[in-house]
């Protein structure tokens, strides 16, 4: 039997003993990635129930050998209604202690409505009626201040977990490790030179920074021991072949693309991590690699800023507007778009593209100065 646990809103007494635990976080893959301290937490205050996570088939990689997770589950991909049915069918024939939906997204409500979880807790949804999927959803989606890893431990917070702050953390096999050493190796990249990951990619155009190549270019300049590795995934190629040009024995790329858990073991060598607000930004962190991030539209907290980080935890170092330069981009195209500004071209629309090259190099001196926190 448990000890007694903190209150739970409406219910009075001692909570029955939780043995099974469903999280679901169905997407993306920096999603799943901010994710992981859930799982560690959750195990940490339940170490005896079994932890089950729902996903997307494609996220699965970045939590495989997860040590706090004792079963994986996947959304159906493309099985039609009857497929789909039966998924739902069979996830209602078990029955889970507790189920909370990290993300609310149509096939994480349609999973709930199916489970049978004594408790089912989520974020206070968007539309008031959805209320009746849930037994606790009052907690707020964002806070706008804690990290979005906190703010999802936050759901579980009525039955009793203490939200906390944990980073992100990937695990990656010795035999992965051994697999990108020859990966490195093949492109020139040994035990002894240090480089940079770079992800300069997004499936978003918004999202899309247009001067990673003038960056790229001040840095092995000023930085004559650095080297770049570039990451993408399939069909991407054509947004960073040209960073290449820049220096073909600095710049460097695999002919493929490598799958995820690849990507994760060459990123786990890095020295430095350039790139999005995406997926490898989170995945840097969890691998504690300190990066550089060039801010996107996307909010503030989609980033790690522990208020007591532990010695030796890799810092993240953003490159975002400052508030005047957000208020003038957003004049400019409010009179682009009413034909009082012709020099305004659609190429600047992107908030991302209004971050200067020079400014994004001063935030890699500062990251560079100071890459982890002491």
């Amino acid at each position: 039997m448990l000890a007694q646990k903190r209150g739970i809103t409406g219910q009075a007494g001692y909570m029955d003993e939780i043995k099974s635990i469903l999280v679901i976080q169905q997407r993306q893959l920096g999603d799943v990635v901010v994710t992981t301290p859930v799982f560690e937490a959750v195990k940490k205050t339940f170490p005896e129930a079994k932890l089950t996570f729902l996903t997307e088939e494609k996220c699965v990689p970045l939590v495989a050998h997860d040590p706090y997770l004792d079963e994986i589950i996947t959304f159906p991909k493309n099985k039609g209604l009857i497929g789909q049915l039966a998924f739902y069918l069979r996830l209602k024939s078990r029955y889970f202690d507790v189920a909370a939906d990290l993300q609310q997204l149509p096939r994480c409500q349609l999973a709930m409505l199916f489970l049978r979880a004594k408790y089912r807790l989520s974020f206070a949804p968007r539309h008031a009626y959805r209320k009746i999927l849930y037994t606790h959803c009052s907690v707020p989606e964002n806070t706008g201040t804690d990290y979005t890893s906190f703010s999802k431990m936050r759901v579980l917070s009525p039955i009793g977990l203490v939200p906390c702050e944990l980073k992100p953390k990937l695990y990656v096999l010795d035999r992965e490790k051994n697999e990108a050493k020859g990966i490195l190796d093949s492109l020139g990249i040994d035990g002894d030179t240090p480089f940079i990951t770079l992800d300069a990619t997004h499936k978003h155009p918004k999202r899309r920074w247009k001067y990673y190549k003038e960056i790229v270019s001040a840095i092995l300049e000023r930085y004559p021991n650095f080297v770049f590795f570039v990451i993408r995934a399939p069909g991407e190629d054509e947004q960073v072949r040209h960073l290449l040009e820049i220096d073909p024995k600095r710049v460097r790329m695999p002919e493929k693309p490598l799958s995820l858990r690849q990507t994760m073991a060459c990123m786990s060598f890095a020295s430095l991590h350039i790139g999005n607000t995406s997926a490898p930004q989170h995945m840097a962190l969890a691998l504690n690699i300190p990066s550089l991030i060039v801010l996107s539209e996307t909010a503030s907290f989609w980033h790690f800023n522990p208020k007591n980080p532990p010695a030796g935890t890799a810092r993240q170092v953003e490159v975002r507007l400052s508030d005047e330069e957000y208020e003038t981009y957003r004049k400019n195209l409010q009179f682009f778009r009413e034909g009082r500004l012709k020099d305004f071209t659609p190429e600047e629309f992107p908030l991302i593209n209004c971050i200067t090259p020079e400014k994004a190099l001063q935030k890699f001196e500062e990251l560079l100065s100071s890459p982890f926190y002491n």
